[in-house]
């Protein structure tokens, strides 16, 4: 159980994460949102982390208890036992918040998204770019930048 416990508190994290990313990326304060991808990078390994000892937590009491049984082979009760007192509530929110974070990510995605095409049309209509190849771009004929006042 505290496996998942732990898990869920890494996915709360993560969801926070998002929003605050969610909410500087709406006023371009890229700089944070990049100085967190390595708070986010940790949280996940952490999360799976737990999830696979949880896993194996699980097989080996199946092992212990159960030593010719297969998973399919368990009755419902079985598996409740198996999984551990307040297993199901644990999981059911942790599923529930695993979809907040993937519509928090997609919502980010788009708005990541959004923004770089955004800079990348700004950087080709400032910095002649032509095409070579497929979707390779180098500078263009280069008198580099001209201005006029």
């Amino acid at each position: 159980m505290q496996f998942l416990k732990d898990a869920l508190e890494d996915i709360k994290a993560l969801i926070a994460i998002t929003e605050q990313d969610i909410a500087d990326i709406k006023i371009a304060n890229n700089e944070a949102v990049f100085a967190r991808i390595p708070q986010k990078e940790e949280l996940i390994a952490s999360f799976i982390r737990k999830k696979e000892a949880y896993a194996k937590s699980i097989e080996e009491r199946l092992r212990t208890e159960y030593p010719n049984a297969t998973l399919e082979d368990l009755t419902y009760e079985d598996k409740q036992h198996l999984l551990g007192e307040g297993a199901s509530e644990c999981t059911a929110e942790l599923h529930d918040q695993l979809e907040v974070l993937k519509n928090l990510n997609y919502r980010f995605g788009k708005m990541s998204l959004a923004v770089s095409e955004f800079y990348n049309s700004l950087l080709s209509k400032i910095v002649p770019v032509e095409e070579r190849g497929y979707k390779k771009q180098s500078l263009g004929n280069a008198s580099f930048l001209h201005t006029e006042v």
